[in-house]
């Protein structure tokens, strides 16, 4: 693995390991830290396997078209809390596919096999703020606009006509959704919302911790210096964001395996060594 993918390796696992101290630290319940590592491990072999996959012939349509439809069953078949339908019962387990399949879908758009067909990432974002879910809409629109900024500063033809269309487009379906839905959400979970407001009960070491967390998360976002991490640390930066202002979850400092499970994948598929060495370049 060259330089370029051990990076966001070795500072996401610094972040996992950051997070899990923190929980123990603030006394979080048994088996919470643990079972982030594990969701962290899980979602970088997802991720692994999400970048080999894209890259065969139809692969990142299938993979899209997948998590797409992933979104949909949450609306249809999910489980309903305070009037919201964001989670899939998976066995004992209930998961957020939204924080999940955000950063995948994220990698695939920001992909060279993705480049083609952006547009269409307005679909996960309409579907996740019917859920409703507003900070996750506004987050992963977030990160699409920060993809077109990245592609058009690169490319020759700047901003297109479809690349402003695609980022607009996000932008007011994340605020529609924000404005239909309105700001309500589940009760705050312990350990998994309101982590700022712990780490700062909790003392100078928890609250270095928690800062520690999030600051290695965005740095393995942004090591690879491309698109993709870029518009990955817009979307988990926002999210950040979102859990200190409201009861949303917070990535890898707060528990909870469905927002690790999403950054696993994001580290995952960043740390893959691309095939042509041309390929992160190619955004034209």
């Amino acid at each position: 693995m060259r330089p370029a993918g051990a990076a966001p390796l070795a500072l996401g696992s610094l972040a996992i390991l950051a997070g899990a101290a923190f929980l123990w630290d603030v006394g979080a319940l048994p088996g919470m830290a643990s079972r982030n590592v594990a969701s962290f491990l899980l979602g970088l072999l997802v991720g692994w396997a999400a970048h080999h996959a894209a890259h065969r012939r139809y692969g990142a349509e299938v993979l899209f078209g997948l998590a797409t439809v992933l979104l949909a069953a949450a609306l249809i078949v999910g489980i309903e809390i305070e009037g919201v339908k964001r989670w899939l019962p998976i066995g004992p387990v209930h998961v957020q596919p939204a924080l999940i399949l955000a950063p995948l879908l994220l990698a695939i758009a920001a992909s060279r096999e993705g480049r083609h067909w952006r547009a269409l990432v307005l679909l996960p974002v309409a579907l996740i703020a019917a859920q409703p879910d507003g900070a996750t809409s506004v987050a992963l629109a977030a990160g699409i606009a920060a993809l077109m900024a990245v592609t058009s500063n690169r490319s020759v033809r700047g901003w297109s006509q479809r690349r402003i269309a695609v980022a607009a487009g996000a932008m007011i379906l994340a605020v529609l959704g924000l404005i239909v839905a309105g700001f309500a959400t589940p009760p705050p979970v312990a350990f998994v919302e309101g982590t700022v407001e712990i780490a700062l009960l909790s003392g100078a070491p928890a609250m270095s911790l928690h800062t520690l967390t999030i600051g290695l998360m965005l740095g393995a976002l942004l090591s690879r210096h491309d698109p993709a991490g870029a518009s990955l640390a817009t979307y988990f930066g926002v999210s950040a964001l979102a859990a200190v202002f409201m009861a949303f979850p917070m990535p890898l400092a707060g528990a909870g395996p469905s927002h690790v499970i999403g950054f696993g994948i994001a580290v995952g598929w960043l740390a893959v060594r691309d095939r042509v060495a041309s390929r992160t370049a190619a955004f034209a």
